[in-house]
């Protein structure tokens, strides 16, 4: 029981932004506190793009940090982009897409992110991030309680 109450404790004070992947164009850094289990298997998680060059954008404005909210699916990897913000120099906004209605989300097709890219290289940590954060006993869940009551019904 004490174990349970000081695990949360214990994981709040990690850093929520956390770096899960960096090469010499990218450095792509996960909101650990914000990921949350959508629906049995589809996690929302927010990652940071900060890359090295500018980017431009098909009205030629540039930037350099992209800020996605995504539902991701892990085993296999796939994702559905529901809400990008670019960003410029100085962290000024340069192009807020929105989000994507409910149930347009839901019309919407998984990706699946290119083999050796940096998208898939992120996507494959944070999925390591996420499937960790979701295994019994890396939080306080009422489970046990339930799983006890479901084993006292089969033993009756």
């Amino acid at each position: 029981m004490i174990a349970a109450i000081a695990t949360p404790a214990i994981a709040s004070a990690q850093a929520p932004w956390r770096q899960v992947y960096r090469d010499s164009d990218v450095r792509v850094l996960f909101d650990t506190a914000s990921a949350r289990l959508s629906s049995p298997g589809t996690w929302t998680t927010v990652t940071s793009w900060d890359y090295n060059r500018p980017r431009v954008l098909e009205n030629k404005k540039s930037y350099t940090r992209l800020v996605q909210r995504v539902q991701l699916r892990c085993s296999p990897v796939r994702v559905k982009r529901v809400r990008s913000t670019v960003y410029g120099a100085n962290n000024v906004m340069v192009r807020d897409e929105g989000e994507v209605d409910a149930r347009d989300q839901a019309a919407m097709a998984w990706d699946r992110p290119r083999s050796s890219t940096a998208a898939a290289n992120a996507f494959n940590s944070i999925c390591g991030v996420v499937t960790r954060k979701a295994r019994p006993g890396a939080a306080v869940a009422p489970k046990p309680a339930a799983s006890k009551s479901a084993a006292s019904a089969s033993n009756r």
